[in-house]
């Protein structure tokens, strides 16, 4: 029987958090461009786990000067490949800011 593990254990391993996972990059792409006079900052990295897990993280951000407590940006992550005898859940997930992602790994992270 398939045994489910959440994502946000992975999540924890990628931003160097306490986790019962270990990650390393198997893969990094940065690209930069101008928008609307915003220089706009993308990268993508592919963590391969312990287990067998291939994850995908996806960060966007640009330089627009903004004052609020927690700038707008865009995360996501993708599990690319399931790790050997689980599954994990969800397979992806977005955030439009650091916050955002913060308390989902506060909340399922523990």
């Amino acid at each position: 029987m398939t045994q489910p593990d959440h994502l946000a254990h992975y999540v924890s391993a990628i931003l160097g958090h306490a986790s019962l996972r270990t990650a390393r990059v198997e893969a990094a792409n940065e690209q930069t461009w101008f928008d609307q006079g915003c220089r706009v900052t993308a990268e993508e990295k592919i963590y391969a786990f312990d287990d067998g897990a291939l994850v995908k993280r996806l960060a966007e951000q640009d330089d627009f000067p903004d004052d609020a407590v927690c700038a707008e940006c865009w995360i996501s992550y993708e599990v690319l490949r399931q790790p050997h005898g689980k599954v994990v859940t969800p397979c992806r997930v977005s955030f439009n800011n650091a916050c955002r992602e913060a308390y989902w790994l506060r909340y399922f992270g523990s």
